[in-house]
């Protein structure tokens, strides 16, 4: 929370929730912290990724990211990025997530935040009030999950594998029998475990450690085939049709996205 605005921590105690806007667009690194409320991020410039001990989560324009009371976080910015913080007291709510998620942002959503911004100038907690605040949980609860998540395993063996997959995209991913060998497992062990633990097989990891990276390279200023061919695509249309399938937008729109918010 803001320190240079004394008046936002009453808010949250008389109506349990406050919002603000980050105060300008800027590089952000955040190292690993937590704090007791539960916290919704949202973005109106830039790339924001999320970590925690289970994995990491990309937050672009028009999404916001769920981050739970309580979870050691670190967060940083792919370049500069301007939006706007809420917080939210839910020990009186349920059917909260316990884990981070990357949210679809409605326009009702993102109105009600800016509403409560203006809070500060009358925290009063009266049935209006209150009734928007029903709304804003509504809206959290009922928001898609968008999959810009990369769950990271628990085992040291197939945290190895995934090192091995992130740090070199453009070269391993095909050969899993020797990655296995590598890393002291059996290729039917290798593809059993590393899919309970991250609900993943060992490709599809890949590919979606591929997009979020893809992410980052583009924010970056990288053209869209100079980005499928770092992150190891041999082909621009097979990227293409991923990033879409992930993003709901080509890669090129996305760009454009980026550089008219």
């Amino acid at each position: 929370m803001p320190k240079n605005d004394p008046r936002l921590p009453n808010v949250l105690e008389k109506l349990g929730v406050v919002s603000w806007q980050l105060p300008q667009a800027a590089i952000r690194q955040m190292p690993a912290h937590s704090h007791a409320e539960a916290q919704l991020c949202g973005l109106d410039q830039g790339l924001a990724i999320l970590e925690t001990e289970a994995g990491a989560w990309a937050c672009p324009p028009g999404r916001c990211v769920w981050i739970p009371g309580g979870m050691a976080h670190s967060l940083r910015s792919c370049g500069k990025i301007s939006g706007w913080m809420v917080r939210l007291d839910i020990r009186k709510r349920s059917g909260m997530s316990a884990e981070p998620r990357i949210l679809a942002l409605s326009p009702l959503l993102k109105e009600i935040v800016v509403r409560m911004m203006s809070w500060v100038e009358n925290p009063e907690a009266n049935a209006m009030n209150k009734r928007l605040v029903d709304v804003l949980y509504d809206e959290i609860c009922s928001a898609s999950q968008m999959q810009l998540h990369l769950p990271f395993p628990h085992d040291p063996a197939l945290k190895r594998l995934a090192m091995r997959m992130a740090e070199d995209s453009t070269r391993i991913g095909r050969d899993f029998a020797a990655l296995a060998h590598e890393v002291g497992l059996s290729e039917r062990s290798l593809f059993r475990n590393f899919h309970k633990e991250t609900g993943l097989t060992p490709g599809q990891w890949r590919r979606q450690m591929q997009i979020l990276r893809s992410l980052e390279l583009l924010v970056e200023g990288r053209s869209v085939t100079e980005t499928a061919l770092e992150i190891g695509y041999e082909s621009i249309g097979a990227f293409i049709r991923a990033f879409r399938q992930t993003l709901g937008v080509t890669p090129a729109k996305y760009v454009q996205g980026q550089r008219s918010s």
